[in-house]
């Protein structure tokens, strides 16, 4: 099977399901993303990181196209390895979980 270089995910198409997530999923692990990283401090350690940026560099010496490329790599980074198994690990639940039927199967 071959890889994505971006993502690392097979792009074989005999090998690949068709995932999917509704709208209820999504948001739910978006909350539960949100939540661990406020309990990790990570909002604390990139807003620091965007002060000091902006005291080095000066308000009117970067835009904020120039901000985001200098600091989403590193917000990446500071993203604690737990959070990102559990997160891996609730996706994946989430796109193996058999989808829900409607009625009752009768047609």
């Amino acid at each position: 099977m071959s890889k994505s270089k971006e993502t690392g995910i097979g792009t074989d198409p005999e090998c690949s399901k068709n995932y999917h997530l509704d709208k209820s999923e999504k948001v739910a692990l978006k909350d539960l993303l949100q939540k661990r990283l406020h309990e990790c401090g990570w909002y604390k350690d990139v807003e620091e990181k965007i002060r000091n940026t902006l005291q080095e560099r000066g308000l009117s010496n970067i835009t904020h196209d120039q901000l985001s490329a200098e600091i989403i790599p590193q917000a990446r980074a500071l993203v604690p390895e737990e959070v990102r198994k559990e997160m891996t690990m609730r996706v994946r639940e989430a796109l193996e979980s058999p989808l829900p039927t409607i009625g009752n199967g009768k047609t």
